[in-house]
């Protein structure tokens, strides 16, 4: 496929540790250019809902490429193979998550893999021009070590989880705002929810927080791909029987608390 497509005019390198969608946004937005279009040029097909792995089309992007996907935004792009596949889920596959890689989607009931969606750090988006993590995505993601604070779940004007559903590749797109498609009366549906997402509040937290250390931890754990700490550091595990071991201490401890029905980790309580 790599030989059918085109090499971009303007290249732009993604930041460390960014995810894909977040880098063909900022691409489209940097060649000035409706999203579906530049998707169109790195010959991804068009993705609505839930996808379709029969035509080997995702849920989203961002969790799976084939190789000749991968070969085609590569070549289009001037990345290597290794840069592209780093900005994909995939990347974390048997380590923070786990991937059914025939119908192309993540397992949610193991490792606490999100389906879909990512939460956000707002401060993060403001420093970055609006561009995202790959490790949001991820379930074990919960707070922002650089910011002193918790991620946020969810846009507070919509309610909804962001990159749950497709962007609209009608438009240039606006990485910081929120872009779930509305359905409101007389809202332009191309344009999405459009909240500045940089704006949205969540709980700040004094630097050595029991939260803060744990992320810090969970995030090394997961780099490193192995758990050398605690009952850990005289015989060290992978990184996903470790998890493995936290998810099933946490849920027997969350089984335990009482119900708080208003208590969110985020700004708001998402639809």
């Amino acid at each position: 496929m790599s030989t059918r497509v085109r090499t971009l005019p303007i290249r732009l390198v993604p930041l460390p540790g960014e995810a894909l969608d977040s880098w063909l946004e900022a691409l489209a937005r940097r060649l000035d250019s409706p999203l579906g279009e530049v998707l169109h040029h790195l010959g991804l097909p068009s993705r609505t809902g839930r996808g379709d792995h029969l035509r080997g089309i995702p849920p989203d992007w961002t969790i799976l490429l084939g190789a000749d996907q991968t070969a085609a935004i590569a070549h289009a792009s001037g990345l290597d193979e290794q840069t592209v596949t780093a900005m994909t889920l995939a990347h974390y596959a048997e380590r923070a998550l786990r991937i059914n890689f025939e119908r192309r989607y993540v397992n949610r009931w193991v490792l606490w893999g999100r389906g879909a969606g990512s939460r956000f750090c707002a401060d993060c988006l403001k420093d970055s021009s609006g561009r995202w993590q790959l490790t949001w995505r991820l379930g074990w993601s919960f707070a922002c070590p650089l910011h002193l604070q918790l991620l946020a779940d969810c846009c507070p004007v919509c309610g909804r989880v962001p990159r749950q559903r497709p962007r609209s590749g009608e438009v240039v797109p606006h990485p910081d705002l929120c872009g779930t498609l509305s359905s409101r009366p007389g809202h332009p549906p191309s344009g999405g929810c459009g909240f500045d997402l940089t704006r949205t509040r969540t709980l700040r937290l004094p630097a050595g927080h029991p939260a803060l250390s744990a992320q810090e931890r969970l995030l090394e754990v997961i780099d490193a791909n192995t758990a050398f700490f605690g009952a850990y550091a005289l015989s060290p595990q992978p990184a996903a029987k470790a998890l493995t071991d936290i998810r099933a201490i946490a849920g027997r401890v969350l089984a335990d608390l009482p119900e708080l029905a208003s208590f969110t980790f985020g700004s708001s309580t998402c639809a």
